[in-house]
């Protein structure tokens, strides 16, 4: 999600000030760096002559735009009419955002849309456990999403022939290549995980645990993986995928991870849309012998985490700019706006975008399948809290400080606490 850091125009004070707004634009928006530049780059280039509306983004970087958005919805403000957030947000957002559909001129497009962008977008969220802010709440699309972030799975075909391995269809696919790639191939490792403490970590893990242990958290919402079973899924990461990785991995991130899988000195990985346009870039070495392919398939599924980006619309704005903010949302998840939105770079989320468009990238199929199983993290207010804790306990458990039996049992008592004290229970 990286991108220049965008500079606050008077419109993103006005809005964080609860104002009207300084913009004398029809529809205002407030996006992140990366995504919001080539949603700025789309509205320019397509839906401001399809909607004859003139449609302001203003930029923040990621680090900023939380607090942005929150000074705005939760405080009444109207300065800006439309909010790009970060999946994670939405359900503490969810119930400042209006019923999408209303506003939308021709309906929204569900039979293109792929499931899982409109459940995520979805709120009280469908099949998930329900926090309680939404008990008795019906279940209403607040949003849609327009980046269909997910994580793939990327693996280098070189390594893999070089042992007589075959593409890695599960987990246990993964380790056996892994082992016998670190063995047999000098100065090369059999994989590389994100492993820095907190959320790089749990983001790393969480594909794993979900794709062998179901979901993280019951109805009641207790922490359902305090079993032998979260035991051993644990000792998978921190003990075997950790042995055929490089030394240090409890200190990388993103970068030391695409350096690694870039010069072939590790042998394959987890990947977003972002980092697999990175990889397939010039300037790296193993680019021509990478593959893009889905999260491998555990005991229970396949499971790769959903990080989607979602437009909704505020709810504190008057009906006319309600309007004009669906004529415009309307138009930028149109086939016509999200075909042009591919050739611009972006990620895409409707099934027609992708059968008409799959050799676009060459990570396009993993995606699309991709998206089709994904998981959206844990859908309550305080998951930010709960992904930092067990992102800890499992950088630890890497760094040898805890056993994989502490990082569930820790984690349980955490996690519920921080619940408990939010009156889930």
């Amino acid at each position: 999600m990286a991108g220049a850091a965008g500079v606050a125009t008077v419109t993103g004070l006005a809005g964080c000030l609860g104002g009207d707004g300084g913009s004398s634009s029809d529809v205002n928006i407030i996006a992140v760096s990366g995504e919001g530049e080539l949603v700025q780059e789309l509205v320019n280039d397509y839906v401001e002559d399809d909607t004859d509306l003139s449609v302001d983004v203003t930029i923040f970087p990621y680090a900023n735009l939380y607090e942005r958005v929150s000074s705005v919805l939760t405080t009444g403000g109207t300065g800006y009419d439309a909010i790009l957030m970060d999946d994670t947000w939405f359900p503490r957002f969810a119930t400042y955002l209006d019923p999408l559909k209303q506003w939308l001129p021709d309906g929204l497009p569900e039979e293109q849309l792929i499931d899982t962008t409109v459940d995520i977008a979805t709120w009280p969220t469908p099949g998930a456990p329900t926090v309680p802010s939404a008990e008795g709440m019906d279940e209403t699309v607040r949003g849609q999403v327009v980046v269909g972030n997910t994580q793939m799975f990327v693996y280098n075909t070189s390594h893999y022939e070089e042992v007589g391995a075959s593409e890695p269809e599960t987990w246990d696919d993964v380790l056996s290549a892994g082992q016998r790639i670190d063995e047999e191939l000098e100065e090369t490792n059999g994989y590389v995980i994100r492993g820095q403490r907190g959320n790089p970590a749990n983001t790393n893990f969480m594909s794993i645990g979900w794709s062998n242990l179901g979901d993280m958290f019951d109805e009641d919402w207790r922490y359902q993986w305090d079993t032998s079973d979260g035991e051993e899924v644990v000792s998978f990461f921190v003990e075997e995928l950790r042995s055929i990785s490089p030394d240090g991995v409890g200190s990388f991130n993103s970068d030391q991870v695409l350096n690694r899988i870039g010069d072939g000195s590790a042998a394959q990985g987890l990947a977003w849309p972002a980092a697999a346009s990175t990889l397939l870039g010039d300037d790296t070495a193993e680019s021509d012998n990478l593959e893009f392919i889905p999260i491998p398939e555990g005991d229970e599924q396949q499971a790769p985490m959903q990080g989607n980006w979602m437009l909704g619309i505020n709810t504190n704005v008057s009906d006319d700019r309600k309007e004009d903010a669906g004529t415009v949302i309307q138009s930028i998840i149109s086939k016509e706006a999200q075909n042009r939105y591919v050739e611009l770079g972006g990620v895409p989320f409707r099934h027609d975008t992708f059968e008409e468009n799959m050799d676009a990238q060459p990570w396009f199929e993993a995606l699309y399948e991709s998206l089709q199983n994904a998981n959206p993290r844990p859908r309550t207010p305080l998951w930010n809290e709960i992904d930092v804790t067990q992102g800890e306990k499992l950088n630890s458990a890497l760094t040898g400080e805890l056993s994989p039996g502490d990082v569930v049992s820790e984690t349980k008592n955490e996690a519920e606490s921080i619940l408990e004290n939010a009156g889930y229970y």
